[in-house]
């Protein structure tokens, strides 16, 4: 038995992805597509494979170069493309012998195609197409299982149906294709059925099919294969045909989080979106001093944190190409909400010590053996981090898009630095979070778990102390947040010593400033330039929080970022009493 793979396209629907990588080097579980079409063929019985290429045509050829595989493989180059038709024929004189069928390189299925094959075989027509009813593709009407049309609405009756991609053939279609001429594999079948000839039609139902040719097609086969890899991993469940997924709210970032449901048990998915385009044995990307994509962060993190007894949901599987990842399922219960729920301040204030020695536990137990490596955007948390990521981003972000004062960041970087570099003078380097907020804890049976983890990086354990007690979710009161200073101060002298108390505030104090500069640029972005408003009910006490602060600041004089706060602060109340 023979195949065709086409493999030739130009992946138009994934750009920018496919600028660097073409659409069949797309990878599911660490196997490009192509890649499992090949194996999926050989291990039903096909021992000839043909594949055209065009785009990126070196790219392919190198993966397959690299691989071994059981029967031969062979490229048919095309120099210029000659579209589904063209493709077909230009590989006919390398058929041995006919039937051959045709697979499109962009679908992921679990149909058999030696079954299919063998189809083609009990009928005396010229071509087989695989047909299934899939509502956004509809278009080919079919009557008695012989095609009669292909480019038909609803209107056109009730059997209007969708190609697979996949289809067999017999040598008398290339009759139907002119030579070295981009040609449309459809045109060809039309013709055919103009002179009488039948295109058979085999309808198949309860499979698996997904086309991959978009950034939603590709995330979902992409889920698909990964989630019965988790459940199977996670659960011992082999049978995931009744396999539900529920869309869950986000937050700040851009990535997709579902919750997956199979035989009562739960996992939850996140999809970072493609990510870092790396297919095993070649190379797409030529900077091997690229930063780690946020996904490739989130996983090694995730496990470096699970193996040094930080509590944070167990990574089950990953694909980094795609940026799918499953993990263990915490629930729904954020620290915010449980806080609210708390009405004992005694009992409050026992949750958020529970959560300091977690973060002191991260800070200290989780800086050993931690790779740099793992780390994205940054390494570490220094001044230049400060400067461009917090003070900058509070520039842009909140005082000139947000606020839409003129003002340039210039004048104010000399000061912004100058205090940048007084708080990296005695910093205690440890593991930081760098986001430990109310949303980014989860409870289960009482028992408190860290998310969000991927921009971990060292730093200061201040700074994940002030992003956990200035949290404008939850707003706790000043008295309470100078006990918590107290108490992560008295449990890290039992772990590490301590230079002195004062620096230990002081310090403290310079995370508290930047970290709140960074807070009022995220909600200031996120409500204006994503389009997520609930983020900006969240501005007026983070501005307050700030302007209190340098009100009563004691350390290097910052006297133009003090007047700015209440420049904007001002701003601010004239917002809201306009809004009245």
């Amino acid at each position: 038995m023979q195949a065709m793979i086409l493999a030739a396209g130009m992946g138009t629907r994934l750009r920018p992805h496919t600028y660097s990588c073409p659409k069949p080097l797309f990878s599911i579980n660490g196997q490009p597509i192509i890649h499992r079409t090949v194996l999926k063929l050989i291990s039903e019985g096909f021992d000839h494979i043909l594949i055209n290429t065009h785009y990126l045509s070196d790219k392919i050829s190198d993966f397959i170069s690299t691989q071994h595989y059981a029967v031969p493989v062979y490229l048919c180059h095309e120099t210029n493309i000659l579209g589904t038709g063209g493709g077909i024929n230009n590989m006919m004189p390398l058929v041995q012998s006919f039937p051959v069928l045709v697979v499109n390189s962009d679908i992921v299925t679990n149909l058999n195609f030696k079954d299919l094959y063998h189809i083609h075989q009990t009928h005396d027509y010229p071509v087989t197409l695989v047909m299934h009813d899939e509502p956004r593709f509809n278009t080919v009407k079919i009557n008695q299982q012989i095609i009669q049309d292909f480019k038909c609405s609803k209107e056109c009756g009730k059997h209007i149906r969708a190609f697979t991609g996949i289809h067999i053939i017999d040598a008398l279609v290339g009759d139907y294709i002119p030579n070295h001429t981009n040609y449309s594999i459809i045109a060809a079948y039309e013709k055919m059925i103009h002179d009488g000839h039948v295109i058979y039609a085999h309808e198949v139902n309860h499979h698996y099919w997904a086309d991959i040719g978009t950034p939603e097609g590709y995330a979902g086969a992409s889920a698909k294969i990964l989630s019965q890899i988790a459940f199977n991993k996670e659960y011992f469940i082999f049978d995931t045909d009744f396999l539900q997924s529920t869309k869950l709210k986000g937050d700040g970032s851009d990535r997709q989080w579902f919750r997956y449901e199979c035989q009562e048990k739960t996992l939850i998915m996140v999809n970072h979106g493609i990510s870092r385009l790396s297919v095993p044995g070649i190379v797409i990307d030529n900077d091997s001093n690229q930063q780690n994509t946020e996904v490739e962060s989130f996983v090694a993190i995730g496990n470096h944190l699970k193996k040094t007894g930080v509590p944070v949901p167990r990574i089950i599987c990953h694909d980094f190409f795609s940026g799918i990842v499953f993990v263990e399922d915490l629930g729904n219960i954020h620290f915010q909400d449980y806080i609210f729920q708390l009405k004992d301040h005694r009992l409050i204030q026992s949750a958020y010590e529970e959560v300091i020695d977690i973060m002191i536990h991260m800070s200290t137990a989780g800086a050993l053996d931690f790779d740099s490596r793992f780390t994205c955007q940054t390494e570490r948390y220094d001044s230049k981090m400060i400067l461009s990521l917090e003070c900058q981003y509070f520039m842009r972000a909140f005082v000139q898009d947000y606020l839409g004062m003129s003002i340039s960041f210039s004048d104010f970087k000399q000061e912004m630095l100058s205090l940048a570099d007084e708080a990296m003078c005695h910093f205690q380097w440890g593991l930081m979070h760098r986001d430990l907020q109310s949303r980014n804890i989860m409870v289960r049976n009482h028992k408190f778990y860290l998310i969000d983890f991927q921009g971990a990086r060292w730093g200061p354990i201040q700074y994940d102390l002030a992003s956990l007690l200035i949290d404008p979710y939850v707003a706790l009161p000043t008295p309470l947040q100078d006990r918590l200073i107290q108490y992560c101060l008295e449990k890290l002298k039992q772990t590490i010593p301590i230079i002195e108390d004062q620096i230990f505030y002081d310090t403290y104090q310079y995370c508290r400033l930047f970290r709140n500069l960074q807070m009022l640029g995220a909600f200031a972005f996120l409500s204006q330039k994503k389009g997520k408003k609930s983020f900006e009910q969240y501005i007026p006490l983070a501005l307050s929080q700030l302007s209190q602060q340098l009100k009563h600041w004691s350390l290097m004089p910052c006297k133009q970022l003090r007047l700015l706060v209440e420049d904007c602060r001002l701003k601010i109340l004239n917002f809201s009493s306009n809004s009245r």
